[in-house]
């Protein structure tokens, strides 16, 4: 298994309050510090970087296009159920179709290739009951996962540490703010996170011997974690020396 930082994306390197790097989600922009910028560029010469996030690989090429010098060694998108070395988004999967044309108010959101997005009118009172019908009238299997305003439905149970082991990537530092981060920080040996992430999460970091929880949020928090785990990079590095043809990992 290779050794790498997995990183996810929402509230843990993006965040709503403007910076210089913008990525454009289905209602609104999140952003990333320049800072931010140049200390994952570093860092990834130290470790490879994995993106593991539940966005679309669509939505995560935006960003990645604005970090070219970035080495990213793999993207695992949509929560788990897609997991890929090199980024390539494809179409919708087109076996959602029949689910989606039955609520034809509903926005479908584009780019997803292994589960179902979705955003219900506003005037709908209880969407996650009117998809449970609609799934089990068409005889298709899914689990239900809400995202503030959308709505999704995903084939099988999966999860972002899943997806890296798919790659043979192991999370040695995990970086993540969201109980769909959790497995991910669990298993690294360095997970970190932000004041504001939730509770669990906080928990799961504090309760690891190398885990750090920053007392600051957004993208000040953002600037600190990434700080620790440069200084976890560098005394890693000088405590095994140079190897030939790489990069000390």
């Amino acid at each position: 298994m290779e050794k790498v930082l997995a990183v996810d994306l929402d509230g843990t390197l993006l965040h709503p309050e403007p910076e210089a790097i913008a990525v454009w989600s289905r209602s609104r922009y999140q952003y990333m510090s320049a800072m931010a910028a140049r200390l994952l560029e570093e860092i990834s010469h130290q470790m490879p970087v994995a993106i593991a996030s539940a966005r679309n690989a669509q939505s995560v090429k935006i960003l990645v296009d604005q970090l070219p010098q970035v080495n990213f060694c793999g993207f695992v998108t949509e929560n788990g159920l897609v997991a890929r070395r090199h980024l390539h988004p494809v179409a919708n999967g087109s076996e959602w179709d029949i689910v989606a044309n039955l609520l034809p108010d509903w926005l479908r959101i584009t780019g997803y290739e292994q589960c179902l997005g979705l955003i219900p009118p506003t005037s709908v009172d209880n969407p996650e009951a009117i998809l449970r019908s609609v799934l089990c009238q068409t005889a298709k299997h899914g689990h239900i996962y809400l995202d503030r305003h959308k709505i999704f439905v995903y084939p099988t149970l999966a999860n972002k540490l899943s997806g890296l082991e798919k790659l043979g990537l192991q999370p040695w530092m995990a970086l993540g703010n969201d109980l769909n981060d959790w497995e991910m920080l669990g298993h690294a040996l360095h997970p970190a996170t932000l004041a504001d992430a939730h509770e669990k999460v906080k928990d799961v970091v504090k309760s690891k011997e190398g885990g750090y929880c920053s007392p600051a949020i957004s993208h000040a928090g953002t600037r600190d974690i990434l700080l620790w785990i440069q200084g976890l990079c560098a005394s890693r590095r000088s405590s095994i020396g140079p190897v030939e043809g790489g990069v000390g990992m």
